[in-house]
């Protein structure tokens, strides 16, 4: 046996995500939502691709490393064809995955199909499983793929519609170089955005929309149910960016309720209430940001309690709360009170806590499925019910000392999410994510924290449906044909 010796010294403080762990409920629901899709998972065509290399490597008896060698070529053919039909950026479209590391090569014409599929730098991915790793999860809950540490073909698996629809992707796999010109022909075919005219692509949208009865399971449902409360907004509205426009229709107004399709979707209530959750989520990762961005150098937590006050007005909470917008209308419909109020020339600080205490209001303005999905886990930290029982409680009292108040409930609980996360590494030494250290009282900073929403997938599953043939994108959104067959 060996005895005990020291660990290696030091405290690594890297940049964490979620700071706040406000995340968790909206990030919960939309997985329940929209199973099969994840924010990182934008294009039909991996699906296929990686359905694909699973059949062809089982066919062969592959092992892992020989399988592992196909996929990353494959997908650096893939990533080289859709260059090549369209080297512009498609508005409504990300790029392959892959193309901005093999930008140098794809512009100089010519791609050495090896050296490009090496992982690490210098090739167009570091994981040595290439872009399976972000999809693994969505094509296993298709049943694309089983579980297993390689693709290996799932009971969905149509290996003879990937094959006619992508197969020649394995043959410019082989091949020691790529030119970019003698790859245009073939744009129609294998590119990215060319699923939808393609047997891989009906596939695909058949299983997406859970068209076939073989697939009838709870996600499946709630998957096709999903696609069609979205499918409808694109029927019946101008939607342009589909997850701001779409987003918009299903958190206000009375669409859900008095459309004949939309109000028989069992879901559309719960999309209500995860949308108008997220923007409560929004606030709070802003507001955290903001108040990271102010700490330069090592500053008391005072000083940082003094700053947000300074961008607030000398009011009462209970004025604060009574010059807040409507939230709903006459009739009891909700009103689009948090996106008016981020559209207004406010300091952001001032911005996001009235977006907070709107949230706060809609705890008793909402009702049944919508009121429950956006409430989620009753009387936790920072939730709606909270922030309307903080606000309350502070009725009486200035703004500006509710909020210094609120900086060091927000600063205690940062340092409790990332004192949760913390790791020891092999070598004995701890590591924490945390951007925002403080130590006996006083604070300094890493980096800067990021501000942006939780993705509610909408955007991702837009991008999807429109390469699988669902959806098609002319200047707004629409729905195609063979999307109306599936889903009607």
């Amino acid at each position: 046996m060996e005895g005990p010796e020291w660990s290696s010294p030091g405290l690594d403080v890297t940049a964490g995500r979620y700071p706040l762990s406000v995340e968790r409920h909206v990030m919960r629901m939309v997985d329940h939502l929209v199973p099969g899709v994840t924010t990182v998972t934008p294009h039909a065509r991996y699906y296929a691709l990686h359905g694909l290399i699973a059949a062809h490597a089982g066919a062969a008896g592959s092992t892992a490393p020989a399988a592992q060698e196909l996929l990353r070529r494959a997908e650096v053919a893939l990533a080289a064809v859709s260059f090549a039909h369209h080297s512009h950026v498609h508005e409504w479209l990300p790029r392959a995955h892959g193309i901005d590391a093999l930008a140098r090569r794809l512009h100089s014409g010519s791609v050495a199909v090896a050296e490009s599929a090496v992982p690490g730098r210098g090739g167009y991915v570091r994981n040595a499983w290439g872009f399976w790793g972000p999809y693994a999860g969505s094509e296993t809950v298709l049943g694309i793929l089983s579980p297993g540490p390689m693709p290996v073909p799932g009971p969905r698996l149509d290996g003879t519609a990937v094959r006619d629809g992508l197969g020649e992707l394995l043959d410019l796999a082989a091949e020691e170089t790529l030119r970019v010109e003698d790859l245009a022909p073939l744009g129609a075919r294998l590119c990215v955005c060319a699923g939808g005219e393609r047997p891989d692509g009906a596939w695909l949208a058949r299983l997406m929309c859970g068209s076939d009865a073989a697939d009838a399971g709870p996600r499946s449902t709630t998957r096709r149910q999903t696609i069609r409360l979205l499918t409808r907004v694109a029927d019946t509205h101008h939607v342009v960016h589909f997850a701001r426009d779409v987003g918009h229709v299903l958190a206000y107004g009375d669409f859900l309720t008095t459309d004949a399709v939309a109000g028989g979707i069992d879901v559309a209530p719960a999309w209500r209430g995860v949308v108008l959750r997220n923007y409560s989520v929004g606030a709070w990762r802003r507001l955290w940001s903001w108040l990271v961005e102010q700490v330069e150098g090592m500053i008391p937590v005072e000083e940082l309690a003094d700053r947000f006050a300074e961008e607030l007005p000398d009011v009462t909470v209970d004025a604060f709360l009574s010059s807040l917008p409507a939230t709903r209308s006459t009739t009891g419909v909700p009103l689009p009170a948090e996106h008016d109020l981020r559209l207004a020339d406010e300091p952001l600080p001032l911005t996001e806590l009235r977006v907070l205490a709107v949230g706060a209001r809609r705890t008793d303005e909402l009702s049944g499925r919508a009121r429950d999905t956006f409430l989620g886990p009753r009387g936790v930290e920072l939730g709606p019910e909270w922030v309307g029982r903080w606000l309350e409680e502070k009725r009486p009292t200035g703004l500006r000392d509710a909020a210094r108040r609120l900086v060091h409930v927000l600063v205690a609980r940062s340092q409790r999410v990332a004192l949760t996360k913390v790791r020891r590494r092999p070598d004995g030494s701890l590591w924490l994510p945390t951007r925002l250290r403080e130590r006996d009282g006083w604070l300094y900073r890493t980096s800067r924290e990021g501000r942006g929403d939780v993705g509610l997938r909408l955007g991702q599953l837009s991008t999807v449906l429109a390469t699988c043939g669902v959806l098609r994108y002319d200047r707004c959104w629409s729905v195609t044909r063979f999307g109306r067959e599936l889903l009607d």
